[in-house]
C-alpha cells in the first residue's frame, strides 16, 4: 500500500537532485518489499451502519480546456461538495463555489468556470470530495520499507545517500500529502492517508549501497456504497422451528400473520 509513496520519493529525488539521479552514471533508487502489521486496536474492524460518508473522485483535467463538463462516479448525497485542482506532485488548490457550476438536472454533473487570474498550468486532475450514503470502517496498518541507493562507487553512493536524506527530511510533510490514495471499484472505496513517516534506521550492505529503513503508519477508510436497492424493510420472518415456506410471523403489528 506504499506504491504511491515509493513513486513520490523517486520523483522527488530525481527532480531535487538531477545531477545525482538522472543521466549517465546516475545513482539508482530501489525499494524492498513492503511489509506491514495491522494495528491491534484496529485489526478486527466492524462496519458501521449506513450513513453519510465522504467520497473522493480524481477526474482528469485539461488546463487548456477547463470547462468540462465533468461527472462524479457516484450520485452525491445532498450537502456541500469541495472541488480542488490537483497537480501530479499532490498539491491541492481549492476552487471557489463560483468557479464550479452544478447541473440542476443531474446532481453528479458539473462544469468549471475559472475565475479571472486563476493559474491552471501544472494541474492535471480535479480532486472532488462529496457526500454519499455508505457503510464504512477504519483500519490502521504499520509498515516497514527499505529504500536502497546504489552508486557507481563508494564515494558517490555516500554523497547521494546523505543528500537524499536532506531532501526527504526537508520535504517529509509534502511526501505524506502526496502519498495519499483513493481507489474505487464495484461500489467499494479505499481511502488511504499517511499519518506518520519516520526514518528508523540505516545500513551499508555493500561499498556502493546505502539503505534507509522507513516506518510508515497508514490509516484506511474502507466503505461500501449503499445503492437504491439496499436496506429494504423486512416484512416477515419465519417463526422459530418452522421451515421456509411455512406460516410466518409478521413483524409489523398492522400486518396480519
Amino acid at each position: 500500500m506504499l506504491l504511491v509513496l515509493q513513486n513520490a520519493i523517486d520523483v522527488l529525488l530525481k527532480s531535487a537532485l538531477p545531477s545525482l539521479f538522472t543521466g549517465a552514471g546516475a545513482a539508482a533508487v530501489t525499494f524492498s518489499a513492503d511489509s506491514w502489521d495491522f494495528d491491534r486496536l484496529a485489526a478486527d474492524p466492524i462496519a458501521g451502519e449506513p450513513g453519510p460518508e465522504d467520497a473522493v473522485d480524481e477526474l482528469l483535467f485539461d488546463p487548456a480546456a477547463p470547462a468540462g463538463p465533468y461527472a462524479l462516479t457516484r450520485l452525491p448525497y445532498p450537502g456541500p461538495k469541495r472541488v480542488y485542482l490537483r497537480s501530479t506532485s499532490g498539491e491541492l488548490v481549492a476552487l471557489r463555489n463560483t468557479e464550479v457550476v452544478w447541473n440542476v438536472a443531474d446532481a453528479a454533473s458539473f462544469s468549471v468556470v475559472p475565475a479571472a487570474g486563476r493559474v491552471l498550468s501544472g494541474f492535471d486532475y480535479l480532486h472532488v470530495m462529496y457526500g454519499v450514503v455508505a457503510a464504512g470502517t477504519r483500519l490502521k496498518s504499520l509498515h516497514k520499507l527499505a529504500l536502497q541507493i546504489t552508486g557507481a562507487d563508494a564515494e558517490s553512493a555516500e554523497r547521494a545517500f546523505a543528500l537524499s536524506l536532506a531532501v526527504l527530511v526537508m520535504n517529509r510533510e509534502a511526501l505524506q500529502r502526496s502519498a495519499s490514495f483513493f481507489w474505487t471499484a464495484g461500489g467499494y472505496q479505499a481511502d488511504g492517508t499517511l499519518k506518520t513517516l519516520r526514518f528508523a534506521s540505516g545500513a551499508s550492505p555493500g561499498p556502493t549501497q546505502r539503505t534507509l529503513v522507513l516506518e510508515v503508519e497508514v490509516e484506511l477508510r474502507l466503505e461500501r456504497l449503499v445503492g437504491d436497492d439496499d436496506g429494504g424493510a423486512i416484512e416477515a420472518i419465519p417463526s422459530p422451528g418452522r421451515s421456509p415456506g411455512s406460516k410466518v410471523v409478521g413483524i409489523d403489528p398492522a400486518v396480519p400473520s
